[in-house]
């Protein structure tokens, strides 16, 4: 039986500045872990970011050192801490996801680009659909970019209880993509293996391959 080889996974490295970006795209967030989290090492840092707005009105280039510098802290602690307080927001959302529920529509996002997945329950005005675009700034950091696409939405109801569940992907949509990719798995062109372990730049070149012309 012939074998896979293993292709080299594509994971985003985010920068300390980019993590930061993300963190003070969302201030009430903050907020809500420093309400709920008031004995962590970095909770003074966040309140010293909190009241310079965490920098927003800035001109010049932000940079660690920078902010190490302004709130007497080691650099090296900041970068730590920005890391810690990024990945508890995450969190805090799994474990107490009523703390981010804005009295909106209650969904659950499940987020991929390439090899990176992540999940987040919030509240929206109105429900996106299929194939709209997506911008989720905060998620930047774990995913490598802030633009996705509305994959799939799916609604469940269990005694009385409502569910929305939406599948988010990275990057722009392209109905016509998601269109010959259908067909090519409908007619077993391509192959369960192939969807699950290549690549999506692999997948657009057999697609090409399949129906080119």
């Amino acid at each position: 039986m012939a074998r896979h080889k293993e292709r080299v996974k594509i994971h985003h490295e985010p920068s300390t500045i980019e993590t930061f970006l993300c963190i003070s795209s969302m201030p009430q967030w903050v907020k809500l872990l420093i309400d709920a989290e008031p004995d962590k090492p970095y909770i003074e840092m966040l309140k010293g970011l909190a009241e310079r707005d965490f920098y927003n009105d800035r001109n010049e280039r932000l940079t660690i050192k920078k902010i190490a510098s302004d709130l007497k802290i080691e650099t090296s602690k900041v970068t730590k801490w920005l890391n810690a307080v990024y990945q508890d927001i995450f969190d805090l959302n799994e474990n107490k996801p009523e703390l981010f529920n804005q009295n909106r529509i209650p969904v659950t996002l499940y987020l991929h680009h390439f090899d990176d997945s992540a999940s987040f329950k919030i509240s929206l005005p109105a429900l996106p659909r299929e194939y709209e675009m997506f911008r989720f700034y905060f998620a930047k950091a774990k995913m490598g970019t802030d633009y996705f696409w509305v994959h799939r939405v799916e609604h469940s109801i269990e005694a009385d209880a409502y569910e929305v569940c939406i599948w988010l992907r990275g990057g722009m949509t392209n109905k016509f993509r998601e269109f010959l990719y259908d067909k090519a798995m409908f007619y077993n062109r391509i192959g369960f293996m192939d969807a699950m372990n290549k690549t999506e730049w692999q997948i657009d070149d057999e697609l090409r391959s399949i129906y080119k012309g």
